[in-house]
C-alpha cells in the first residue's frame, strides 16, 4: 500500500508540468492575439460593447474602421474558441445593380461582397491563415435573401446595413439565437436605396428602445485627410 501511495505521488509529479503547460497555452489562447492593426480607444469601444452584447449596431462615415472593427472582434472570437464560424452578409445592392447582373454561380456572384470585408479581415492578422479559414467554411458570407429560415447561433456580422429595407434588417435580428452575436455596420450618407427609412435607421430607432440592442458611432477619419474634407463639403461637418 505504501509503494502504491508513493508512486502515485509520483506520478502526479511528473504530469504537473504538462498540466501546467496545457493552462498556460489556455491563457496565450484567450488573451495574447497579435494583431497587425492596433484598434484607437472609440474603436476599442466599439469592440468592447460587442463582446459584451448581443446585437451592437456601428455607425460613421467612410473610413472610420466600422468594417475592421468589426473583423478583429469576429476573428477574436474564432481565435478564442467562443464560436466556430464567423458568417457574413449584405444587401445584393452596388450602385443600384443586383446580383442578377453578375455571370456565374452563388458563390460566384456573391464572392466581391465577401470580397470586402475579407480586405479587413487580412489587415487584421495573417493573409494566409485568413483564406485557409474560408476555405475551410469557417468564413461563410451568404445574401441576406437567404437569411430566412436560419437561427444565429454563432457570429454574424452585416454590411452596409444602409442599404437593406427594414424588413430585411428585421429578418435578420429575429434570426438570433440564444448566444449568437450580430454585428451591424453602415452610414446612412453612404445609402443606394431610396427609402427614407431604411434597415439601419430602424435598427438605431430599436437601440434606443431596447436595451440590450447597443449603438455606437464612431468619428476618428483613418483615410486620407483629403476624405475627411470631401465628407465635410458634401454633408457638412
Amino acid at each position: 500500500m505504501a509503494r502504491e501511495t508513493i508512486y502515485m505521488k509520483q506520478l502526479l509529479l511528473t504530469k504537473q508540468p504538462s498540466m501546467e503547460k496545457q493552462e498556460k497555452q489556455k491563457k496565450v489562447l484567450k488573451s495574447d492575439i497579435k494583431y497587425a492593426v492596433q484598434l484607437n480607444d472609440e474603436q476599442k469601444e466599439a469592440k468592447r460593447l460587442i463582446r459584451e452584447n448581443q446585437i451592437v449596431v456601428i455607425t460613421g462615415r467612410a473610413g472610420c474602421g466600422k468594417s475592421l472593427v468589426s473583423a478583429q472582434t469576429a476573428l477574436d472570437f474564432l481565435f478564442k474558441k467562443e464560436y466556430d464560424n464567423i458568417f457574413v452578409t449584405r444587401a445584393t445592392v452596388e450602385v443600384g445593380h443586383s446580383l442578377g447582373f453578375l455571370p456565374g454561380s452563388l458563390n460566384e456572384k456573391f464572392n466581391p461582397y465577401l470580397e470586402a470585408f475579407q480586405e479587413n479581415l487580412v489587415k487584421c492578422y495573417d493573409k494566409v491563415k485568413i483564406e485557409q479559414l474560408v476555405l475551410d467554411g469557417r468564413i461563410v458570407a451568404f445574401p441576406v435573401q437567404f437569411i430566412r429560415g436560419k437561427t444565429i447561433d454563432d457570429v454574424l456580422v452585416v454590411e452596409e446595413a444602409q442599404n437593406l429595407t427594414k424588413a430585411e434588417m428585421l429578418a435578420i435580428l429575429t434570426r438570433l439565437g440564444k448566444g449568437g452575436r450580430i454585428i451591424i455596420n453602415g452610414d446612412n450618407e453612404q445609402k443606394d436605396i431610396k427609402d427614407p427609412f431604411n434597415g439601419l435607421s430602424y435598427v438605431i430607432e430599436l437601440s434606443k428602445k431596447i436595451e440590450e440592442i447597443k449603438w455606437i458611432k464612431l468619428k476618428t477619419n483613418h483615410r486620407s485627410d483629403i476624405v475627411g474634407k470631401i465628407l465635410d463639403y458634401e454633408y457638412g461637418k
